[in-house]
């Protein structure tokens, strides 16, 4: 390749030079026109940038891969928490209107009016309140800086 070179620079040098052709590298480069030496300078320099420019766009895109990973791991383990969230509201849920029931079943038994309004009322009540409240009360003291887990 070297020797490609050399004999290119030799004959760019022999064409603009009526001095005969010298036998080393010296004397070739002393005859190449300072045009060819700048363009020679110009694809290096070129050659140069684009490995750099190819290795800076080879780490971002690792960086941004990295991102995607912990994004995408935060959204998983929000999804999961959101999951059970609702699971256990929608139980819980579950548990405090069969007991209503169970009251109101014992209350018409008796004929106990109070209980049966009572009963009604708190049925209401949970069946007003949105389950989808608590998720975004939930994402909202997620996004607090006070924000503290209590597992018991």
């Amino acid at each position: 390749m070297a020797n490609k070179l050399v004999n290119m620079l030799t004959s760019l040098g022999a064409a603009k030079s009526k001095k005969p052709k010298g036998g080393d590298l010296q004397d070739v480069l002393s005859n190449v026109p300072l045009d060819a030496m700048q363009s020679v300078k110009h694809v290096f320099d070129n050659v140069t940038e684009y490995l750099k420019i190819a290795e800076q766009e080879q780490t971002n895109r690792a960086n941004i891969a990295a991102r995607r990973d912990v994004a995408l791991e935060q959204i998983r383990s929000q999804r999961d928490t959101i999951n059970l969230l609702i699971q256990r509201t929608f139980d819980e849920r579950g548990q405090v209107l069969a007991k209503q029931f169970e009251a109101l079943d014992r209350a018409l038994a008796n004929g106990d009016v109070a209980i049966v309004q009572a009963s009604l009322q708190g049925m209401v009540a949970v069946i007003q309140t949105s389950p989808f409240k608590t998720i975004q009360d939930m994402q909202q003291a997620l996004g607090s800086k006070d924000f503290v887990v209590r597992l018991e």
